[in-house]
This record gives C-alpha cells, structure tokens and sequence, in this order.
C-alpha cells in the first residue's frame, strides 16, 4: 500500500508546474536552473553525482534513521 502511495507522491512532484523546464532561480547571489536542484528520477542515476563515501554516509545515516520501521527491508 505505502509503495502506491510512494508513487503518487512521486508523480505528484514530477508534475508540477515549477519542476518542469530550465526555469531560473536567483534566490542567492548566482542563478540557478531546476536541473541544479533535480535529477532525471532513474534508479542508480545518483552513482553519477555521489562519490562512494558520500553513499556510504547517506547508507548510514538511512540505517540509523529508520532502522524498526520495515522501510529498508525491500531489498533484503
């Protein structure tokens, strides 16, 4: 059931007006483009932007944080 409701959350987010194209942001000193802030959503696509210390960190932190709740069990 969470994973029907994973997937509406998901396309929800993909469509919305203000993810779509390369708008720009200029909420800081420099500019930047939606595609700063999101990835294509393709599984394994972040091997491309984290080295494997920072996945090591985000495994850690995942395990930590949500350790009794049965989130990580899928891939078990």
């Amino acid at each position: 059931m969470w994973t029907e409701n994973y997937k509406k959350c998901f396309e929800t987010l993909k469509n919305l007006e203000a993810n779509k194209g390369e708008k720009e942001r200029e909420d800081r000193a420099a500019v930047y483009a939606n595609s700063a802030y999101f990835r294509k959503g393709k599984v394994g696509d972040w091997s491309n932007y984290l080295t494997p210390e920072m996945a090591a960190r985000i495994d850690g932190i995942m395990e930590e944080k949500f350790k009794d709740t049965g989130l990580l069990e899928h891939g078990q």
